[in-house]
């Protein structure tokens, strides 16, 4: 990790750097060493240009160390983390608080990258957007809880609990085995910066997901058939838990470990390259959990897309 040691070396790196993140800690900081891992893996792919100076980078400031550099950017508390981008501070994160530092990193780089991608083409060259204006939140109020769909779920499941998660219990579960495939449609196009998940209360780690992939833009067809026997109107749809992610817009995989999950939550972070468009709907499948067994059912406290209005 890269560790500013004097206020020239902030001033140089602001100037070089497309996107800076700094944490300012100190040594004797208890939640500052709790934290630490997860800045370590959130600034792990960027490893190579936080060494250069350039692009992307992850810094660190020892506030007793370099007391100028703590002192030119109004450090009061410890941790805080704060982004820079064309020299000049755009956010920052007051705290140990896991899931707000991985959602605005994720956010920051999406839109660094987004720019990087389509920097000489004909834009204003002042790398802003009117999405990087906008704050990021919680996306469930958007949620079109009528058109969202399960496959392998149990009874008690459904859409409706990520928009309004239950007071007790979970949102979502699995039947039979940890597969899950859930279809999340959205009322207005979104741009998803991360996904939060937060084990189910009175449940261990074991049934949190381990392994899943995140789709956009699966299409879903809905039809109403009646039962012959009943006579009821009742819906189907062309989910499919081994075919549907196919035909995603854009994917991408994780894996995710058990001392990822921070006070029960973890916090998947979305590639701008692959979500930072317009997104209609979202596609999650669970492939496994955390106990690695095939008769154990998946169970998801609360579910949360984070992000912006497209």
């Amino acid at each position: 990790m890269l560790e500013i040691k004097s206020l020239s070396q902030f001033n140089a790196l602001k100037s070089s750097s497309s996107l800076l993140i700094i944490d300012f800690y100190a040594t004797w900081c208890g939640p500052c060493k709790a934290i630490s891992p997860v800045f370590g893996r959130l600034s792990t792919p960027h490893a190579s240009s936080s060494s250069a100076g350039t692009g992307i980078v992850f810094a660190q400031v020892d506030v007793d160390k370099a007391k100028d550099v703590a002192q030119t950017c109004g450090i009061t508390a410890m941790p805080t983390f704060q982004f820079f981008r064309g020299g000049k501070k755009i956010d920052e994160v007051k705290g140990a608080d896991v899931q707000q530092l991985s959602t605005k990193v994720g956010y920051y780089i999406g839109e660094a990258e987004k720019a990087g991608n389509t920097s000489g083409s004909g834009s204003s060259g002042s790398g802003s957007t009117s999405t990087e204006k906008k704050t990021i939140g919680s996306l469930r109020s958007l949620i079109d809880v009528e058109k969202g769909r399960l496959v392998n779920a149990t009874l008690l499941s459904s859409v409706r609990n990520i928009a309004s998660p239950p007071p007790a219990g979970y949102s979502l579960a699995s039947t039979g085995t940890p597969k899950l495939l859930i279809h999340i449609p959205f009322t207005t196009p979104i741009i998803p910066s991360s996904i939060t998940i937060r084990v189910a209360k009175g449940s261990d780690l074991t049934s949190a997901p381990s392994r899943l992939t995140i789709g956009s833009n699966v299409p879903v067809t809905i039809r109403k058939l009646e039962d012959k026997k009943t006579g009821e109107m009742k819906d189907t749809h062309d989910l499919d838990m081994d075919s549907s992610m196919g035909k995603a817009e854009n994917e991408q995989a994780f894996n995710v470990f058990s001392d990822e999950f921070v006070g029960g939550e973890v916090t998947l972070k979305l590639k701008g390259s692959k979500f930072g468009k317009g997104v209609k709907s979202l596609l999650v499948r669970v492939e496994r959990n955390l106990s690695g067994e095939e008769g154990t059912v998946t169970k998801i406290g609360e579910m949360d897309v984070l992000g912006v209005k497209a």
